[in-house]
């Protein structure tokens, strides 16, 4: 038996992702998404998805680029200025050098995870932006902040595919290890993580290519669409193919290809 979990990750963040992530869960195969509580369009994003049926949420824990969501100065080394640090790789060169409290981390995802819950939105599962929740000194963190809200299930996987590339190899690493400690703490994750390779480049022939080497259990594809990738763009210089991701999570021999494979899609909600 095999189940796909289609995650759309950075919903809130801006107008064009809401709207790309909105349309593939519409139009395409899009089943779950994850809502960064200090992006600039949350708001946004709440009211469509109270409108939306059918999409299971979950929260993207967010560390870096954007503003805390807690006061200054509750996170004082954290977002000494109210804003987080830019970068995956300055928040763990912070924590290395001890520079950043983690008791502040804790208030800050408690803060994220609370902000969601009080718009009204239940949530299904824990990730976080660039991964930075499967870092060795944050994930005990995060996993004390699902068990305090009572969520069951948090992004990491047994394995990584395909491994192609320093980051997805390093990303496999620790998501292993973070998949052995959910299971220990009672708490689920899919089986397999798809998509990390093609992050931002998740075009059509890439996506066809990912399920048709689709391993039994249950996978999570992350992706990341969005319409209008110029203004997207120019908030979020990251050089993704926003457009290209909604063009190959609408397509229809997308959707044929997973029926004909006999996977079934599947959300958070369902591990």
């Amino acid at each position: 038996m095999k189940s796909l979990i289609v995650n759309a990750d950075d919903l809130g963040l801006h107008p064009g992702i809401n709207a790309g992530v909105l349309r593939c869960h519409r139009d395409g195969i899009v089943t779950s998404a994850s809502l960064s509580a200090n992006g600039a369009a949350f708001e946004e994003a709440v009211h469509a998805l109270k409108e939306t049926d059918g999409l299971a949420v979950g929260v993207h824990l967010t560390l870096v680029g954007e503003a805390a969501v807690s006061p200054r100065d509750r996170v004082p080394t954290l977002a000494p200025e109210g804003r987080l640090p830019g970068h995956f790789s300055t928040l763990f060169r912070l924590l290395l050098l001890g520079r950043i409290r983690q008791a502040e981390v804790e208030e800050e995802l408690v803060a994220q995870v609370a902000r969601v819950r009080e718009a009204g939105i239940a949530v299904r599962h824990l990730d976080s932006h660039q991964h930075v929740h499967l870092h060795p000194a944050l994930f005990p963190i995060v996993l004390r902040v699902a068990r305090r809200f009572g969520i069951g299930a948090v992004r990491a996987a047994r394995r990584v595919m395909p491994l192609r590339g320093l980051r997805p190899c390093l990303l496999a690493l620790v998501a292993r290890r973070s998949w052995r400690a959910l299971r220990d703490a009672g708490l689920r994750s899919p089986d397999t993580l798809l998509g990390a390779a093609e992050t931002g480049r998740l075009d059509e022939a890439r996506l066809l290519r990912l399920l048709s080497r689709l391993p039994p259990g249950t996978s999570e594809l992350v992706c990341h669409p969005g319409t209008g990738a110029v203004a997207i763009g120019a908030a979020y210089p990251w050089g993704f193919q926003w457009d290209r991701e909604v063009e190959a999570l609408t397509s229809p021999q997308v959707r044929e290809t997973l029926t004909r494979q006999g996977v079934r899609l599947a959300t958070y909600a369902e591990l």
